[in-house]
């Protein structure tokens, strides 16, 4: 009787929260893998997300503040010598970002959309390497004043149908 008694305390007090826990993670996602374009080791990457509250496209470099999910403020500079197109560090919801993305994240040339969110990926071990910025864009009501909340971007093997 006392084993069955701290059987049933073990699975109430150790496995349930436990199950509780990944069913809750897996919800939201878990953690978001790097993209493959970024050259720099994983243990030295750290990702900004969130909402983009200032951008800045010049010749020369690209400027953004970021303020991220974890309530900070995160400013970086894209540097892109002699022209006024970042596009090699963009990406779009994962995938590579080309010319007929700019009308999806800009409302003109160089005036974000209202409430842009990014996921931007920096390689705090290597300043040399730039930072990649992915853009979630969420259709035409990212251009009506806002985003959709961030949706966790699946990773390749998800997207391709196998499950860890």
């Amino acid at each position: 009787m006392q084993t069955r008694f701290f059987r049933i305390l073990f699975v109430a007090v150790i496995i349930l929260p436990i199950a509780v826990v990944t069913t809750s993670s897996q919800e939201r996602g878990g953690r978001i893998a790097p993209p493959s374009a970024l050259t720099c080791d994983r243990s030295d990457v750290t990702l900004y997300d969130g909402k983009v509250l200032t951008y800045r496209r010049r010749k020369g470099s690209t400027f953004l503040r970021v303020r991220t999910s974890f309530d900070t403020t995160e400013v970086l500079t894209l540097h892109h010598r002699g022209t006024d197109d970042p596009a090699g560090f963009f990406l779009l919801n994962g995938e590579p970002f080309g010319k007929s993305d700019w009308p999806k994240i800009e409302r003109r040339k160089g005036v974000l959309r209202p409430g842009m969110q990014a996921n931007v990926w920096v390689c705090r071990g290597n300043p040399a390497i730039q930072p990649l910025v992915d853009w979630q864009y969420r259709g035409q009501e990212a251009g009506a004043g806002g985003t959709k909340p961030m949706q966790i971007i699946k990773t390749q093997n998800e997207r391709a149908g196998k499950t860890k």
